[in-house]
């Protein structure tokens, strides 16, 4: 699971499209903080330690096939970060919740990091969406951020597909820990209400890797069941080098009328260049055996 390999120089966007965009209203389109589709339903307090788990997909499809080895859910929060477009830079909305249940199949599908065999895991995501995170204001590259909302832009990301491949003892290697397809919507008054960057047909795709390994510990079910919980605390994710496609749908028709902008300002398509930082990562996995146990352990665990 490596990166596709990227040769594409990128140019830096021109001082025409620059002024062209201030002339057109001073804003339109920056790029990349971080949000998600909103929580549909109201969280519920789970006790320790599957704080965080409670709209974990259970009765997913995937979670109840008949060839389960093993079952689980993940709680991930992420405290910090940046992602960049080239020298573009823009921190990541936190903090940022990712959620979602696992299962092992008989298959027992493995990934081979070079030093270990660790097992690779198929996902379904939580029930209420598998993202969820603050938006941040991007400024527009080159221009003084003197007026938010117009010499600015929100972004936000929505997943394009599901997380695949989550193989999280892979940490402290170079092989990538999930891949993740995104898609980021642009906010801004001049974009229209279906701009986008990446599509679920054409997404950006995250293959993050996990280069140091975080602190490890194993809590125990604290009612009896054999569910066990691994919290990996304090741990960093990057991914080095993705591609970008283009913008699509932006313009106050949806049309694209208005691609060209958010193309130009950000080199769009970008084949190579791009980066993202998540930092102070924390991920509790609850894993069983058993899905009727994983499903007690955590109904025991509702307040």
């Amino acid at each position: 699971m490596t990166g596709t390999a990227r040769t594409a120089e990128r140019a830096r966007p021109g001082r025409g499209a620059l002024r062209t965009l201030g002339a057109a209203a001073a804003g339109v389109a920056a790029l990349l903080a971080l949000q998600t589709t909103p929580a549909g339903a109201a969280e519920v307090t789970m006790a320790e330690p599957y704080t965080g788990m409670d709209t974990c997909p259970v009765g997913s499809a995937l979670l109840t096939q008949a060839d389960n080895r093993q079952v689980g859910c993940v709680h991930t929060t992420i405290g910090s970060g940046s992602f960049s477009i080239g020298d573009y830079t823009v921190p990541v909305g936190s903090p940022m919740e990712i959620d979602f249940g696992f299962r092992w199949s008989a298959a027992g599908p493995r990934a081979d990091t070079g030093t270990s065999r660790p097992n690779i895991y198929d996902t379904a995501p939580a029930t209420d969406g598998l993202l969820e995170a603050p938006v941040t204001e991007a400024p527009l590259p080159g221009l003084s951020n003197f007026w938010p909302g117009v010499t600015s832009a929100d972004v936000k990301v929505e997943p394009a597909g599901d997380i695949k491949n989550f193989t999280p003892l892979a940490a402290g290697s170079q092989y990538p820990i999930f891949e993740l397809p995104i898609k980021l919507k642009i906010e801004h008054p001049l974009l229209g209400p279906k701009c986008y960057v990446g599509t679920n047909s054409n997404p950006i795709v995250l293959q993050a890797i996990a280069p140091n390994r975080p602190q490890l510990s194993q809590v125990l079910d604290p009612n009896g069941h054999p569910t066990v919980t691994l919290r990996m605390l304090d741990g960093q994710l990057t991914d080095s080098d993705f591609a970008i496609p283009g913008a699509s749908r932006c313009g106050l028709l949806a049309l694209g009328e208005s691609n060209w902008i958010v193309n130009s300002l950000f080199d769009l398509p970008s084949a190579s260049g791009n980066s993202i930082s998540f930092d102070d990562v924390d991920v509790a996995i609850s894993i069983d055996s058993s899905l009727q146990s994983l499903t007690a352990a955590l109904n025991d665990a509702r307040g």
